[in-house]
């Protein structure tokens, strides 16, 4: 690979086929299989793993130890917290082969999963959706669901700044996030986003991503 906006560790392999997009890092030991499909701005922890036929977008930061199997995407800006595992076989027994019948699984716009979860396949997670360290995700999710447990159930609502926002499970109501000027609309068990002035998920591709930073109080 000769793109030199992308720093590759000495350790890592990237085997031929792979395709990594510009100011990506890939950090020690990480392997990227030949159909693996990584875009811009994405930071692989150590250890990390994107297998055939998996696609991870832009500007998603994957911890340590993470696996992306084949059959999962990742869209934009999406957070795998250190240890987090994707499964991709529903009832997995060693004498069987079941490689022909692997389920996609989605993971939608600025979703975080947290450290040690586990997300099942076949499911779509929402976009924004929070999933708690530890949880166990086994449905999809609703956009800006907090989903907390095993098996993970949704416990609030948390915007895309990652704060929880002051609104019931179900019902009406507006909620606004001070540092970004997004709107939350909730309408019956559904919660929707209308972006502020300067939309911290949109994703502005051929150039090194600028991540939205807090300063410390």
């Amino acid at each position: 690979m000769n793109n030199t906006t992308v720093f590759i560790h000495p350790s890592a392999v990237v085997d031929a086929g792979a395709r990594v997009g510009d100011y990506t890092s890939i950090w020690h030991f990480s392997h990227l299989e030949a159909g693996a499909v990584v875009g811009e701005n994405n930071n692989l922890g150590q250890n990390t793993y994107i297998g055939n036929s998996a696609v991870v977008g832009n500007g998603c930061r994957l911890g340590n130890s993470v696996s992306v199997f084949s059959h999962v995407e990742l869209e934009d800006f999406v957070f795998c917290a250190p240890f987090m595992v994707f499964t991709h076989i529903a009832f997995p027994r060693a004498a069987i082969n079941r490689r022909e019948v692997f389920k996609k699984t989605l993971v939608r716009t600025g979703a975080t999963l947290g450290a040690n979860s586990t997300v099942v396949p076949g499911i779509t997670v929402g976009s924004g959706s929070f999933l708690g360290a530890g949880a166990v995700l086994t449905n999809s999710t609703k956009d800006w669901s907090l989903m907390l447990g095993a098996p993970a159930r949704q416990k609030g609502w948390v915007s895309a700044y990652g704060e929880k926002i002051d609104l019931p499970l179900a019902g009406s109501g507006e909620w606004r996030c001070l540092h970004t000027g997004d709107v939350y609309v909730l309408s019956g068990d559904q919660l929707s986003r209308q972006p502020g002035p300067k939309d911290i998920l949109r994703y502005l591709p051929g150039q090194k991503l600028e991540r939205f930073r807090v300063s410390a109080r």
